[in-house]
């Protein structure tokens, strides 16, 4: 009789999680979350804590990036990072724009795929050298669309990679050719080393130009 009673508790209160889902809009992202259109599975690697300053110090001891010390910056909606740094090239590839302002842990993992990742792939397919790394940018004080939810993007611990750009000016976006060139698919993979959450356009549409990589608790490679 007592599991019976237990079961029917832990049954009502499931129930009354996804009510409040439901409330606030996030059944949609959660029915996503587990959508079998995705990328072979990988598990993604162990998540990292905000340690601060040893981050900066293992970020300044990295050899061929160039970052810059920002100062910190939290507003009155909890966005923000105790640590930003802006991330400008790495090993020669500069960051698109002016840089990516991300949080320390955010610029080393994203740094370090560039590193072992991006460079080793583009050496394997023959593509030439990479001049420049585009992106649809990093720190915005937002909410994950249709949620309730902050977007790991509010605490500059996500990127939204684009393409690559190499040195005869030709270039591989997500958009244009995650269909046609394979090592896109493959660099979406190995990003699920670094980094606790990878969406490609196997996701969702809303991923149809971009890869979103992020810190976040939720572990998941699609």
């Amino acid at each position: 009789m007592r599991i019976i009673v237990s079961l029917l508790l832990v049954f009502a209160v499931l129930c009354a999680l996804l009510v409040l889902e439901v409330r606030h809009g996030t059944l949609a992202s959660i029915v996503n979350l587990f959508d079998d259109r995705s990328l072979p599975y990988r598990e993604p690697g162990p998540s990292q804590p905000d340690d601060g300053l040893a981050c900066l110090k293992r970020l300044d001891a990295m050899d061929g990036i160039e970052i810059r010390a920002l100062d910190p910056f939290v507003n009155n909606q909890g966005c923000g990072t105790r640590y930003p740094v802006l991330l400008q090239s790495v090993d020669g590839i500069d960051i698109e724009g002016k840089g990516l302002t991300l949080s320390c842990p955010a610029a080393e993992r994203f740094a370090r795929w560039i590193k072992k990742d991006v460079i080793d792939l583009v050496a394997k397919y023959d593509k030439g050298s990479v001049s420049r790394l585009s992106h649809m940018g990093s720190y915005n004080c937002r909410k994950i669309g249709g949620s309730s939810l902050w977007s790991q993007h509010a605490f500059a611990n996500a990127v939204d990679f684009e393409g690559l750009v190499f040195e005869d000016g030709s270039a591989i976006t997500i958009k244009q050719h995650w269909d046609t060139e394979p090592i896109l698919e493959d660099l979406a993979r190995s990003a699920c080393d670094d980094f606790n959450v990878v969406l490609s356009p196997n996701y969702n549409d809303a991923h149809h130009d971009h890869l979103h990589f992020d810190l976040g608790p939720l572990r998941v490679c699609r």
